[in-house]
């Protein structure tokens, strides 16, 4: 029996579902006769409840102070305790943070769309002068095709420049200036400000960005791209085709899980990104680029029931790093159903290593 330490975690979604990892793991746990131990970070006592526990695990989330806070919190546990923790730090590091996943990715030779990112204003305005447009404008931060934005000549390209440059911004969009709207907004943000001392307070989602500007090159002809989440030697995969008239697909809910039109070729660049960079789960955002796959963007957390809803998923060795025999394996499986029995897995090759690795209970899948 294992004990398992975990921090509750609950996110509403959007289209009225929600999910919750924590639970799901708590109810498996318990059915498989370990013991989940329900933890909160905030507390004091936190460190001395998590010490005596085997493991420890939290879906983090992209709110702003979870993504912050819950890194430093496992990066601690899995450096300074040496405790088995999920995410990892190689999992997680690069969370929600488009210009580290491309650092990453350029570093372990995985392909991507061509990308620059400029830190200095001289070097960002000389390249958008002679840049051959339309290109692509993100902030590090933002989800579902937030902060994603297409920039069509030079004159969009520098006034973003002179926003990344200067005050800095939480989110791609002009400000409302005009209309009964933006003069209500701009009334009561300066009564705010005036009375109580206050600025306008961002939403959980708002960090302000500024300092830098990450460009990638438009990939042309790419209707849709490929949603690849691999955990450990299982990857599931579907279509997200764009929202209409628009060329982003993160979050557009158009969803095919039609398996047999997934590419294997993106199929087996997950595999080995995943491989490559070490990580537990590991999604990708898998385009085309002169028709060959590249990965946009990767993330290590996303909406479960659209990888459950997937009729099955593909299967791998576990010491075949470039996906050369792939197995088609039927049936709709929880991702954090997956993500629990490695993690038990792992947990029981520390402790017992000769053991048997299938310590779910059974029925969980």
């Amino acid at each position: 029996m294992f004990r398992i330490a975990i921090q509750p975690d609950w996110v509403s979604l959007p289209r009225g579902k929600s999910q919750s990892f924590s639970d799901r793991w708590i109810e498996l746990l318990r059915e498989g006769g370990h013991e989940p131990v329900i933890v909160d970070a905030n507390k004091p006592e936190f460190f001395d409840e998590v010490r005596g526990c085997d493991g420890f695990m939290w879906t983090i989330l992209q709110a702003v102070t979870s993504r912050h806070f819950g890194r430093r919190v496992l990066a601690a546990l899995e450096h300074g305790m040496g405790m088995p923790v999920f995410p990892t730090w190689k999992t997680i590091w690069h969370f929600d943070d488009k210009i580290g996943q491309y650092y990453l990715l350029r570093a372990a030779g995985i392909p991507t769309p061509d990308t620059h990112v400029f830190w200095y204003r001289n070097d960002a305005l000389d390249f958008c002068r002679t840049a051959k447009y339309p290109l692509v404008i993100k902030l590090a931060a933002g989800i579902m095709s937030r902060n994603v934005q297409l920039l069509h000549n030079l004159e969009e390209a520098e006034y973003w420049i002179d926003r990344m440059f200067g005050a800095g911004l939480v989110a791609l969009q002009k400000p409302e200036l005009g209309g009964l709207k933006g003069a209500g907004d701009r009334a009561r943000s300066a009564a705010r400000l005036l009375v109580k001392g206050l600025p306008p307070a961002p939403n959980q989602f708002a960090e302000v960005q500024r300092g830098y500007l990450l460009l990638q090159e438009f990939l042309e002809g790419n209707e849709f791209d490929n949603r690849i989440t691999v955990i450990g030697n299982r990857a599931f995969g579907f279509r997200r085709f764009n929202r209409p008239d628009d060329f982003r697909a993160s979050g557009s809910g158009r969803i095919d899980w039609d398996h047999t039109k997934i590419d294997p070729a993106m199929v087996r660049l997950a595999f080995r990104a995943q491989r490559k960079l070490q990580a537990q789960s590991f999604a990708i955002d898998g385009m085309y680029r002169k028709g060959e796959p590249v990965i946009g963007e990767i993330s290590y957390i996303y909406e479960s029931w659209a990888v459950e809803a997937c009729p099955g998923h593909w299967e791998i060795a576990e010491d075949d790093t470039e996906a050369t025999e792939m197995k088609w394996v039927e049936g709709h499986l929880k991702p954090e159903d997956a993500i629990l029995e490695d993690f038990l897995s792992e947990l029981n090759e520390r402790v017992r290593p000769d053991a048997a690795r299938n310590l779910m209970p059974a029925g969980a899948h």
